[in-house]
């Protein structure tokens, strides 16, 4: 607009400026009256009385002036970037603006120090939200500061680079770069081992729990004495979502829903209650729910060679999906009894024809080809779909290995597949493979 506000201002000059030299020439020539006398003519000049226009009706500040700046009156239709208020307590917080390549750019910040002291309630979260106006940057200020392990835990007295020097300090791989996190599932071979208690109550006026809220959790009666509770420690809060069913057992695991993580912030051992803090949420959290440690993450074995002859099928996978490809976590119903190791290799294996086997979903139609060389109306003749399919080899068309293993029911990721697996697909683990 600026440039445009100059463009405007130096064409009004030049017209001004051309009017001027052309009056002036006027008057140097001196004009005469159409009867041929000398008498000049007198060219009025422009009017000096000026009209101010007032709208009606109250101003836009008067109107929204108290809303954010997200929430304003959209009064300039030639920006190209909205602004969000990040600070709604702050009035006088900093706004992001945003653009269509995705970059932002924070206004009002003012200096950020070098360094900042932990004070007691401090969080990541809450520090960030200070300094850069944008409480969304935590990572960023955990990335400058590599000596916090957790960033859940900073502790008073604690000092933080809030500024990066140079390129800025790059945080080390905590996990390995195979690491397989389960975020919203988790699996249970033993849903009584890693069920502690249930989540019964909160001290806030409301039913559904989130990230903040603190509740309350009773243990077990029969196992709390065996528990070792600490302060500090994370539970996962979860449900249950449905059994797995193996072929050697009624029951091979539990499949479980995580819906957040609890900290342990005070135990009572008379009462078996526990006062915790909800750290992280996934969904939303309701009295009820289980409460224990729910493995969430595993590693990606390396292959292993396989010592004998199995084959098995897939139970189920993370989601109730019919056809599973690569990457998608599934669960077999062959596990440690039966041989199975962390890191063998399952073959998938079939026999037949795809083409063929796919003409019974297509209609009757699918089955018979038009004879257009034949000049007698409506000739079709049938198609050979009768083949010998027991005779057919057998074709391999993707792998599965293994990466964590239990009684009777083991889980593994499909790493290849060269079309979409089913749950009746024949898995094979070879010996010496």
């Amino acid at each position: 607009m600026k440039l445009q506000r100059t463009c405007v201002a130096a064409l009004l000059t030049f017209v001004a400026s051309g009017s001027a030299r052309e009056a002036l020439a006027q008057e140097e020539v001196g004009p005469t009256s159409p009867a041929g006398g000398d008498a000049p003519i007198v060219i009025p000049g422009p009017s000096s009385s000026t009209t101010t226009f007032t709208p009606a009706g109250p101003t836009q500040a008067e109107l929204d002036g108290h809303l954010g700046s997200s929430s304003r009156s959209v009064t300039d239709i030639n920006a190209s970037r909205n602004e969000f208020d990040l600070n709604k307590s702050d009035p006088g917080a900093a706004s992001t603006k945003g653009s269509a390549t995705g970059q932002y750019i924070v206004d009002g910040a003012g200096s950020v120090p070098q360094a900042h002291t932990v004070r007691r309630g401090d969080t990541l979260w809450g520090i960030s939200g200070q300094y850069f106006k944008n409480p969304y940057q935590w990572p960023r200020l955990w990335s400058q500061n590599p000596q916090i392990l957790n960033p859940h835990w900073i502790y008073p007295g604690d000092r933080l680079r809030l500024r990066a020097q140079g390129s800025g300090t790059i945080r080390p791989q905590t996990v390995p770069e195979s690491t397989v996190f389960l975020r919203n599932y988790g699996w249970v071979d033993d849903p009584d081992k890693q069920d502690w208690g249930e989540l019964v109550g909160a001290p806030d006026d409301q039913q559904m729990l989130s990230y903040g809220d603190d509740s309350y959790i009773e243990l077990d009666e029969d196992k709390f004495k065996d528990l070792k509770i600490e302060l500090g420690q994370e539970l996962q809060v979860w449900r249950e979502v449905r059994t797995l069913k193996g072929r050697e057992a009624d029951a091979s695991g539990e499949l479980v829903q995580v819906l957040g993580t609890v900290r342990v912030d005070r135990y009572n051992p008379k009462t078996r209650m526990i006062r915790a803090h909800i750290v992280e949420a996934l969904d939303v959290i309701e009295r009820g729910v289980r409460v224990g440690p729910v493995p969430r993450k595993f590693l990606v074995q390396p292959p292993v060679r396989n010592e004998k002859y199995l084959e098995a099928r897939i139970l189920t996978a993370l989601w109730p999906h019919q056809f599973f490809g690569q990457h998608q976590i599934v669960f077999l119903d062959r596990g440690e009894k039966q041989g199975v190791k962390a890191g063998n290799r399952f073959i998938a294996v079939r026999r037949g024809d795809r083409w063929v086997e796919s003409l019974d979903t297509a209609g009757a139609g699918a089955k018979i080809r038009a004879m257009t060389e034949d000049d007698r109306d409506a000739k079709v003749d049938d198609l050979k779909i009768d083949g010998p399919d027991e005779k057919y080899p057998n074709e391999t068309f993707g792998e599965i290995r293994v990466v964590e293993v239990r009684d009777n029911t083991c889980m593994a990721i499909v790493m290849e597949s060269a079309f979409e697996m089913e749950r009746d697909t024949i898995l094979v683990m070879k010996k010496g493979f």
